[in-house]
């Protein structure tokens, strides 16, 4: 009767810190599906490149207090790979951003987000793993639905939404080699904690230089002033996402399994989109719509792969963190001793 009693205390604990996990990687979405619109009306009249700086260098500091035992145990072969990550994030933020600058916030981020989808073949090119059937599949409609956004211009933008478009295409092909890097890194001992305050500083440190070497020359000091509203919306991009949807992301993936991960965290591009047509205006055409879908789509192969129809079952103790596992089986020996 007593082991029947852990049990069921045992599953309400695994169940309770799934429904937490979810609710963390939902935030996360969320939060990061508002900052395309939050960015694209932070950019007006303001250098792009300096705003990316002040984001950056922001979390970086923030991070660095609140992980200080971290930033001191930092080792040479921690630091050289976070450097690379940075250069990739680098890469990826100055094309995502001055992206976001041409095309709309909806766009952008359906665009961005792609690079699920690029992530197989970028391992193919770069570590000769080969995709798997379903991954040329994804491809195959990812193309068909950026094929659709684009076709689905009105015009009123011409060739500078196209460009727009591109450059965000280009953005996720750098988000994509930062995830494969992260997971590379990772595998071989590296702290996550540490690569990613190195690569806040890197990308930070980056875009200071970029901005002074580009931007004031040709703004002059009048480009680095900023309203109240544009500082409060930084702030926002800070503190909520970088910081929080950071920590949520890391914390919310080790509550849930793999296939719970994927589908929540596609949901950025979904509300991305929502947000760009309440607060930011974006008009929804039906070639634009379809195509949205169809990248969706292809996303959702990539990511669930052939796991699609265990979403349905029920979650058992062996699609729990080991973390979660290991407490468990310590307190019933407690138990048993008593």
């Amino acid at each position: 009767m007593r082991e029947i009693l852990y049990n069921n205390t045992a599953m309400k604990k695994i169940v309770g810190s799934n429904l937490l996990g979810q609710a963390l990687l939902l935030s996360a979405t969320l939060v990061w599906g508002s900052s395309f619109v939050i960015l694209k009306q932070t950019l007006e009249g303001a250098n792009t490149l300096y705003v990316i700086a002040l984001r950056f260098l922001a979390s970086a500091i923030l991070l660095s207090l609140i992980c200080i035992k971290k930033l001191i145990k930092l080792d040479k072969k921690t630091v050289f790979r976070g450097v690379v990550l940075g250069l990739i994030l680098s890469c990826a933020y100055i094309s995502q951003t001055f992206g976001l600058t041409l095309t709309t916030p909806g766009r952008n981020a359906f665009l961005t987000s792609s690079y699920c989808v690029m992530c197989p073949f970028l391992l193919w090119l770069i570590f000769k793993q080969k995709p798997k059937s379903y991954n040329v599949l994804s491809a195959l409609l990812c193309i068909v639905g950026i094929g659709m956004i684009a076709l689905s211009n009105d015009g009123t933008a011409g060739e500078l939404a196209l460009l727009g478009d591109g450059l965000t295409l280009i953005s996720a092909v750098f988000f994509g080699l930062q995830i494969i890097f992260i997971g590379r890194f990772q595998e071989t001992g590296s702290d996550s904690m540490q690569l990613l305050l190195v690569e806040l500083y890197v990308v930070g440190i980056i875009h200071t230089f970029g901005s002074i070497m580009v931007e004031l020359p040709q703004t002059g000091i009048a480009g680095y002033t900023l309203n109240s509203e544009q500082i409060w919306k930084i702030v926002y991009l800070t503190l909520a996402c970088t910081l929080f949807a950071q920590f949520a992301q890391i914390t919310g993936q080790k509550l849930t399994t793999t296939t719970q991960s994927s589908i929540i965290l596609s949901l950025e591009a979904v509300f991305g989109v929502i947000f760009s047509i309440i607060f930011g205006g974006e008009k929804m055409t039906a070639l634009l719509i379809i195509g949205f879908v169809i990248v969706f789509v292809a996303m959702m192969i990539s990511e669930l792969k052939p796991d699609f129809f265990r979403l349905f079952r029920r979650k058992t103790v062996d699609e729990t963190p080991k973390e979660l596992i290991e407490t468990e089986k310590t307190e019933l020996k407690e138990q048993k001793n008593e």
